[in-house]
């Protein structure tokens, strides 16, 4: 009988480098097929050639993957509309896969508790003008990475980044390195390139730009840097240590999904998905803050937001005639949802939404809306069935 310690030496000895270097791998990618991804990385991994009957599984493993594959777009098609009339440009949301695994936790990921105990933090401070701290915010509100920063944090954030200058054709990460540092572009264009087979030249994976972020997946799993990044022109980056980035920014990111899976799992609507899939929704969702009085939402605007009520209240209004004022038509408390029928049928907003005390709702954009709340489009049109005749649309 195998001995726990000799699962223990096989995992460390056999799977561990090849989990990680696979798992960094599909996280540089971000395919839309993962498990196609992962069945022609291994296939590249591999330096032995496929026997007959190798080549004939291997084909057998892909006809029965195509077959579901297209199984789940059938049942998917129906009651479904198509994205190509959507104007603004794709959100880059995860799709939440057909088997459910744990959500972003790498073999190598950095924990702490019991036996790893986070020591006190103090972060460093680097002095700046005004304007260096205004060109970072500026940046930082762009960065996905960021969004869950409060202000304190920003600040915090801010005064620990360091400016660096960069003349093109600077080496700026090298690929096996290990890595401290997350960077933000603030000028200038780099190249990131990854070599998938050793001795084979490198592939070139994208650009990044003003506002792009890099570096963060050797501090979000403690692994080696996934690639190369050169600089393509003279180049300005803020760097952030890693120390702050854990205890700042990856912290509020967790206590963000958390307060987020925490609401979402009290919203009615949501009462049937499993924890994964809201933590799925959770991680594409954005708050947005409103004063008593505010309008949310206005009758005849196109919209491109779903909103869900954290917190207040608000009312929906609506103009029958001509001339007259809007009449209220329905109340909206916490966990209540608004701004689908729009977003469903393609129309112009049919209310109007104000907001009746301070109101704090989560927000899912166009794309986000119609990919992870797509199993739920039956429940969404009957809801808005009931209240089809108030609002005489």
């Amino acid at each position: 009988m195998t001995t726990k310690e000799e699962l223990k030496r096989y995992i460390q000895t056999k799977l561990h480098s090849l989990l990680e270097d696979m798992v960094t791998s599909i996280l540089l990618e971000q395919p839309k097929t993962p498990e196609q991804f992962m069945l022609d990385w291994l296939i590249s991994r591999s330096n032995t050639q496929l026997t007959d009957s190798e080549r004939n599984e291997l084909a057998s493993l892909r006809s029965e993957y195509k077959s579901l594959t297209e199984q789940n777009k059938d049942s998917s098609a129906s009651n479904s509309e198509t994205d190509e009339s959507d104007q603004e440009s794709e959100e880059e949301v995860p799709v939440a896969p057909q088997k459910k695994m744990k959500a972003r936790a790498s073999v190598s990921a950095e924990a702490f508790g019991l036996w790893n105990k986070k020591s006190a933090f103090k972060p460093r401070f680097i002095p700046k003008s005004d304007e260096q701290k205004a060109r970072i915010s500026e940046r930082l509100s762009k960065a996905f990475m960021f969004a869950a920063l409060d202000d304190n944090e920003r600040e915090i954030v801010v005064n620990s980044m360091e400016e660096r200058r960069f003349q093109g054709g600077d080496q700026v990460i090298t690929q096996g390195d290990d890595g401290n540092e997350l960077f933000v572009v603030d000028s200038g264009k780099l190249e990131c390139s990854k070599v998938f087979v050793k001795g084979e030249p490198s592939k070139f994976l994208k650009f990044y730009e003003p506002g792009d972020s890099f570096g963060e997946l050797a501090l979000l799993y403690n692994v080696p840097r996934a690639a190369s990044i050169k600089t393509v022109t003279d180049c300005i980056c803020f760097v952030l240590d890693r120390d702050c980035f854990n205890h700042i920014v990856k912290d509020s990111a967790a206590r963000k999904r958390e307060r987020y899976e925490n609401f979402l799992a009290s919203v009615e609507l949501l009462e049937n998905m499993d924890p994964y899939e809201r933590s799925q929704i959770s991680d594409a969702l954005k708050t947005a803050v409103f004063k008593e009085g505010d309008k949310v939402i206005t009758e005849g605007e196109w919209g491109d937001e779903f909103y869900m009520i954290e917190e207040g209240t608000a009312i929906a209004t609506k103009t029958f005639n001509p001339g007259e004022s809007p009449k209220e038509v329905k109340t909206y408390k916490p966990g209540d949802y608004f701004g689908e029928l729009c977003l469903l049928r393609g129309q112009p907003r049919a209310a109007n939404i104000i907001a009746t005390s301070k109101l704090s709702c989560v927000t899912l954009g166009r794309k986000a809306f119609k990919r992870m709340l797509g199993p739920l489009d039956d429940i969404l049109r009957r809801n808005a069935r009931k209240y089809e005749g108030i609002l005489g649309i």
